[in-house]
């Protein structure tokens, strides 16, 4: 048989790969019934539902003709990562307010840095109440 949607193919392998995790992950915890469920039934039924999806998907790929896989492209991949690291470290040492605000390079968009600040902090701190430090100091 021949691959006609690589693109299909490939992402219904990475959907059963993340769906045999789930499951795999959740064996550690007690299964239960249907009847009286444990913590492992969940993440069990999730990612029986995400492989048999992926599995669908990826026997759609022989079926069916699709778009070629798209080159990799490994910069914006990094430069997230870089951004993720980068304000986590900014949060502990600066608070919230001032990493959102160095991070959003508010020179360039001050409106947009308000914004964040504002939804960051209504969010974060005020609905969920996480201890998130606002300041330096704080």
């Amino acid at each position: 048989m021949r691959i006609r949607s690589p693109k299909d193919f490939w992402a219904g392998l990475i959907f059963i790969a993340i769906g045999g995790g789930f499951i795999l992950l959740a064996q550690q915890y007690r299964l239960g019934d249907l009847h009286r469920m444990g913590p492992a039934m969940f993440p069990t039924l999730v990612g029986g539902l995400l492989a048999g999806l992926g599995a669908v998907i990826a026997l759609r790929s022989f079926l069916f003709d699709g778009a070629s896989v798209p080159r990799f492209y490994a910069r914006p991949i990094g430069v997230s990562l870089v951004a993720i690291v980068l304000f986590g470290i900014a949060l502990q040492r600066l608070g919230l307010i001032a990493a959102v605000a160095v991070l959003v390079r508010p020179w360039e968009n001050l409106a947009l840095a308000a914004v964040m600040i504002v939804f960051s902090v209504g969010v974060f701190v005020w609905l969920l109440g996480l201890p998130l430090p606002l300041w330096p100091d704080s």
